[in-house]
């Protein structure tokens, strides 16, 4: 079995720009904000769920980048004082991480540095009509995987 031009020239293409962007968004979020860019996913993550609160599994599974090491990057949020852990108090076996306000302010911060990269690095090269092709066979792709 083997892919088709097309599909190999899109799946290369994917796989080279969605590293190059991370990468640069990475480094612009290092750069204004001491923060990596898997530091901001983790608090957006946080900041989208009720409570503003997630069990380290479900955190884990809703993070963009790899979830190895899960606990360094828990520990850093709490250095940073961005997040707490706290025992759930429904399971004592099970640890939740909680965003704080200082968390919830720093991603606010760094939202505008975000998106801004995103804008120019990504959307500025996509039309809306591709960017809705791309969000459905993205999507599409997402739940085939998530089933």
């Amino acid at each position: 079995m083997s892919l088709s031009r097309e599909h190999d020239a899109a799946w290369r293409g994917f796989l080279r720009s969605s590293a190059l962007l991370l990468r640069v968004l990475d480094a612009e979020l290092r750069a204004e904000h001491g923060m990596s860019h898997r530091t901001y996913d983790a608090l957006v993550q946080l900041s989208e769920t009720p409570g503003r609160r997630l069990h380290m599994k479900d955190l884990a599974d809703a993070l963009v980048h790899s979830t190895s090491g899960l606990t360094r990057l828990v520990d850093g949020l709490e250095r940073a004082e961005y997040a707490r852990r706290e025992v759930d108090p429904a399971n004592r076996r099970a640890t939740l991480v909680v965003l704080t306000p200082a968390g919830l302010a720093a991603l606010e911060n760094a939202w505008p540095t975000h998106v801004r990269g995103v804008e120019q690095y990504f959307a500025a090269h996509v039309s809306r009509e591709e960017a809705r092709t791309l969000a459905e066979v993205f999507g599409r792709i997402v739940g085939n995987l998530e089933r």
